[in-house]
């Protein structure tokens, strides 16, 4: 938003020049900051005293010369949200600042539905109260990743020759860009920085005589030039998960069967057990991983326990999350303190359900049904906000698509069939 400087009189005033969200903007609940540049010098402490956020909301200041910035300490409550600077003596030689509003709105977290129909896969957009909107189709979508600011959506595809390519894709016009495509280069998957500037993808690459490579994961850059392997060793890597402060990955070697934690700066790496599958997850304060382990022992009655163990890297805490009878999978962190797994009973009564499980004494928090029966939960998402949640449930040939607010307990299910939902905030 720009403003022009106002003289009253001979007096000359002070001004915000510069914001960041623009004013009337459309954001996203994972908005980390605002910003505001002034065209003169500010008293700093004036100005902190005349900043009013409304609904409020916790934050830092931070300043940075001429600009002060608020930092989000959470994620934003969906509608209307607007930044006010009240008038008064604001400039650092005594100008006057007139009142100044920002305001911008907090869109609702929206789904990224994959569905599949004949010989043709497709991601579709949904968002609350309205129509779901085509973002990409293909003969097979085998992986994609919303990017954490949601504005792109990577996605591998493929033709019916099976030749792999890395699109991506704008999530608020559809535009297709193609980042990789090349006979030399098979993608496997794709994983988002945290910062939505670089990806992790699976590459392999064609060898003489027509056989490929081992599957390494690479970074790269969203342009698709590729930076160079995660583990230098050149040994296989696979499902690979950036930590929430982008300072380390967790990947499986399977080689080995271990579970790795490298810190990306120092190519410090730690073995953290041997995982049954799937990505692990960690922590919103890059603390903790979790991964779906395979069993210690076998327990009494020969049932295998198939749990979930959550680690520290680089210290002492180990927990496993299970007992024998039911099978624990595709982990995720309501917080810094909670874990969320999937808990499918088995037996006479099949059921699959959410947990809600404390890291501190390993107690039961809460535990939502999902699927009861032979319906099988095949995929499920956490929104940035921690505050919904979706999976996607396979009975028979019907694939049904759900949402759950968390807090009021509302189910809704999709009018549309799909095998995968991503939140996108």
């Amino acid at each position: 938003m720009l403003l022009l400087a106002v003289g009253l009189g001979d007096q000359r005033t002070i001004s915000v020049i510069l914001t960041s969200p623009s004013e009337g903007a459309e954001v996203p609940g994972t908005l980390s900051s605002v910003a505001f540049t002034f065209d003169r010098e500010p008293d700093r402490e004036a100005v902190e005293r005349n900043l009013r956020v409304d609904p409020p909301a916790e934050g830092a200041l931070r300043w940075r010369g001429k600009t002060l910035e608020f930092v989000f300490s959470s994620t934003l409550a969906p509608g209307p949200t607007s930044f006010t600077i009240d008038p008064g003596t604001l400039g650092r030689g005594g100008e006057p600042l007139h009142a100044f509003t920002l305001a911008f709105s907090v869109r609702e977290p929206g789904l990224v539905v994959q569905t599949s129909g004949g010989n043709e896969s497709q991601l579709l957009l949904v968002r609350p109260g309205g129509e779901p909107v085509p973002l990409i189709s293909a003969y097979r979508i085998s992986d994609f990743h919303v990017s954490p600011d949601g504005s792109r959506v990577a996605v591998i595809t493929a033709g019916e020759d099976a030749q792999s390519r890395l699109v991506m894709v704008d999530a608020r016009t559809a535009e297709q860009t193609i980042v990789v495509e090349s006979p030399q280069i098979n993608i496997g998957s794709v994983a988002w920085s945290p910062d939505s500037q670089t990806l992790l993808v699976v590459r392999r690459d064609s060898l003489p005589g027509g056989s490929e490579g081992v599957p390494r994961i690479w970074l790269m850059r969203t342009s698709g030039e590729f930076l160079g392997p995660v583990d230098p060793s050149g040994e296989p890597t696979l499902s690979a998960t950036w930590s929430p402060d982008g300072q380390d990955v967790a990947y499986l070697a399977p080689a080995t069967g271990q579970l790795i934690a490298r810190t990306m700066a120092t190519e410090v790496a730690e073995n953290l057990g041997q995982p049954r599958g799937g990505a692990p997850a960690w922590t919103p304060d890059s603390r903790f991983v979790a991964f779906a382990s395979v069993p210690p022992e076998t327990s009494s009655g020969g049932q295998l326990l198939q749990p979930v163990r959550v680690k520290e890297p680089g210290g002492e805490y180990d927990r496993m999350f299970g007992a024998a009878g039911e099978i624990r999978s595709q982990p995720r962190f309501l917080d810094n303190d909670t874990l969320l797994t999937l808990r499918r009973r088995i037996g006479e009564s099949p059921s699959t359900e959410l947990l809600f499980e404390s890291l501190g004494n390993g107690s039961l928090e809460r535990a939502i049904l999902l699927t009861s029966g032979s319906a099988l939960v095949q995929d499920w998402d956490l929104d940035a906000t921690r505050r919904h949640v979706a999976w996607a449930s396979q009975f028979g040939n019907l694939a049904t698509i759900t949402t759950l607010d968390l807090e009021s307990g509302e189910r809704t299910e999709l009018a549309i069939q799909g095998t995968r939902a991503d939140w996108i905030p």
